[in-house]
């Protein structure tokens, strides 16, 4: 059965509107997820809501404007994650691995692979989803992890000559490959057990090359 919102007259106030904000974007982050971009309607998504087509499009101009919207609200809660992280490890190199890790298991949820997999398929038919849309939607993550690789270099804790060079390999060597099986449909670990075993020696060889 699908939730409706409740019905109300007139302006909505700022915190229904951002009730129906956020219930919008939930809602089409499932559908997005269950039957991807194309098959997914501003219809659908409106009748799944419980709410009125102008509703959404007074919020959004586009399915595509929407869309990143979803895309992005995934973003924000990964940044606000380990953001907690960095404030409340003192040893920058342990905040550092604890980002990472939550990085790492950001990447590989199947709903984050199956967003990635629609991004990846729409790219070239709508160049404004690809443009610069990786740089903005990890802007603050990458500055976050920025922040603590210069800490632990300051500290004494690493090498760093080149910090983005330094940045993209560890990113790279973390969770490159991961992300790619589970973006072809495989699965990169069978059990927990190997995601920590994976992570640890990814982790352990980036320090070795650091130190």
């Amino acid at each position: 059965m699908t939730a409706e919102l409740p019905r109300r007259v007139g302006r909505p106030d700022q915190q229904a509107s951002g009730e129906i904000f956020r219930h919008i974007v939930d809602t089409a982050t499932r559908l997005f997820i269950d039957q991807g971009f194309v098959a997914t309607s501003i219809e659908q998504i409106a009748a799944a809501a419980g709410s009125g087509k102008q509703t959404i499009y007074r919020r959004f101009a586009s399915k595509e404007g929407l869309f990143l919207e979803v895309v992005h609200g995934q973003a924000r809660r990964l940044f606000e994650a380990a953001s907690t992280a960095e404030t409340a490890q003192e040893n920058p190199i342990e905040a550092l691995k604890e980002s990472c890790r939550l990085f790492f298991d950001f990447v590989l949820k199947p709903d984050v692979v199956q967003l990635e997999r629609i991004l990846v398929a729409e790219v070239g038919r709508f160049p404004e989803l690809g443009e610069h849309l990786l740089d903005d939607l990890m802007a603050p993550m990458w500055g976050l992890i920025n922040r603590l690789l210069r800490a632990a270099a300051a500290a004494g804790q690493i090498r760093m000559h080149d910090p983005e060079m330094t940045h993209i390999l560890m990113i790279s060597l973390l969770a490159g490959w991961p992300t790619q099986q589970a973006l072809f449909g495989r699965t990169p670990f069978p059990t927990q057990e190997a995601a920590d075993t994976y992570f640890d020696a990814a982790w352990a060889m980036f320090l070795r090359g650091v130190r």
